[in-house]
């Protein structure tokens, strides 16, 4: 199996660019819903094919984020980079803005770490119809009426059948929406979303997902918040003005995967 670890300086800059021996799935990365998990995400299994892509050395200061990153993530990156010397995963940007699709915490990471450029793959996200984005679910292991509760205050908190509450969310009339229904009612909740999240990690440990269908395991246990997929317009105008977008708010999917360097 090859481990090489090869070195290139790029503007005055040390990039570490290797091969690491590929992740082996096993029982253990499994948890009892059947769902890969991995920290806060958890994700549905998938087989991709793989697809040979372009890379290139970006200058990183050219790179534009819409997202937050979570500091505890850039800390365990920096640390496991520090670590074993390489840097092995191109991040994702659009061609014609160099906005980040995918790689949001590698950016950082390697800025901090005082890298001057990054490998990236580039499409056009504005035209490539493969490329589509979605959304992170945040799932809290508490009841709903207890969730609900934290996040009353300036916002307004309804119930009503699955379906309406939706349309309602998906309409852009409201903002979060409870799942599973509870004998066929849902809470809507509706706010400003950057405000309901910062709520909601004050008061309780948020995992996320990348499918409604986990809502059916959750049972009683917890409450899966679902909320609208951003469009790609969205993504830009955010990056281009700033405004960054709470962390997990986009999910980026594409239905190939490309190589690592």
């Amino acid at each position: 199996m090859e481990t090489s670890i090869s070195r290139h300086s790029v503007r005055g800059s040390t990039q570490w660019v290797g091969i690491l021996p590929p992740l082996h799935s096993s029982s253990e990365d499994q948890d009892d819903t059947g769902l890969m998990a991995m920290g806060v995400e958890r994700w549905s299994k998938q087989k991709k094919p793989l697809r040979i892509m372009r890379v290139d050395m970006v200058p990183i200061d050219e790179v534009l984020p819409h997202e937050h990153i979570i500091e505890e993530e850039i800390e365990s990156f920096c640390a496991s980079l520090k670590r074993k010397g390489v840097f092995f995963r191109p991040i994702l940007l659009d061609k014609k803005t160099y906005v980040v699709l995918d790689g949001h915490h590698r950016v950082e990471g390697l800025r901090r770490l005082g890298a001057q450029s990054i490998p990236a793959v580039l499409i056009d996200y504005a035209n490539d119809d493969e490329m589509e984005v979605h959304t992170w679910y945040p799932i809290v292991w508490e009841g709903r009426d207890k969730v609900a509760s934290v996040l009353e205050g300036d916002v307004t908190v309804e119930h009503m059948g699955e379906t309406e509450a939706l349309d309602a969310v998906n309409g852009g009339a409201a903002t979060f929406c409870t799942l599973p229904p509870r004998d066929g009612d849902v809470i809507v909740i509706t706010g400003v979303h950057e405000t309901l999240l910062e709520r909601l990690m004050a008061a309780f440990s948020v995992e996320y997902c990348d499918t409604t269908d986990i809502a059916d395991q959750i049972g009683d246990k917890g409450v899966l918040l679902y909320r609208r997929d951003p469009t790609k317009e969205e993504v830009i105008r955010h990056a281009r003005e700033g405004d960054l977008l709470p962390p997990k708010t986009t999910r980026h999917y594409l239905p190939y995967r490309y190589q690592d360097i």
